[in-house]
């Protein structure tokens, strides 16, 4: 078994929901109640492209090889197959692709964040919250990939409001999805 994703495995448009590890990831999966703190979309399998929204060296929306994804650190969710006819794909990754270089949105990210916090001492008293100040043109990486299935014609996430208030554990537990490996 090797210690990369087989890309042969992915289809398009599964979703990659990462588990990391360090302080942000801790604090990301304690405050969504999930063992995910990243989520990416895989954009074109057979030319080895997927499409995120990070933090990292590229900070914001880019492609990067899904060959170098490490194995253990990431789930894979596909859409149900009762579910395949509502999404268009070519709008999906029309949306990821048209995004590419979008800023990542590190208000919503932390608003998001602390509207999960306050959601756990609350016990889930706080329900909807929007980032007032979301322009539309930065991402962090569930809004991205809520916001591109939208285009494509499904609501991936039925259960939350908003994008803007999805996080990678709202992703994990979507009825419209499964997880596969």
């Amino acid at each position: 078994m090797g210690t990369h994703i087989n890309v042969s495995d992915l289809q398009p448009l599964d979703i990659l929901l990462y588990k990391g590890t360090g302080f942000t990831s801790w604090l990301i999966e304690f405050g969504t109640s999930s063992p995910y703190n990243h989520v990416s979309v895989v954009a074109y399998p057979e030319s080895h492209i997927g499409i995120e929204s990070n933090t990292g060296h590229q900070s914001g929306v880019r492609a990067f090889d899904l060959r170098k994804l490490p194995l253990k650190e990431i789930d894979v969710f596909r859409l149900k197959p009762e579910h395949l006819h509502q999404v268009d794909p070519k709008k999906v990754n029309s949306y990821l692709v048209a995004h590419l270089e979008a800023p990542f949105d590190w208000g919503g990210v932390i608003g998001l964040g602390l509207l999960k916090l306050l959601s756990l001492i609350t016990l889930g008293a706080t329900k909807s919250w929007h980032n007032d100040f979301q322009e539309k043109k930065d991402y962090f990486c569930s809004e991205l990939c809520y916001d591109a299935f939208d285009a494509g014609g499904i609501d991936i996430v039925p259960q939350i409001d908003s994008a803007t208030i999805t996080s990678p554990g709202d992703i994990s537990r979507s009825p419209v999805l499964y997880k596969v490996n």
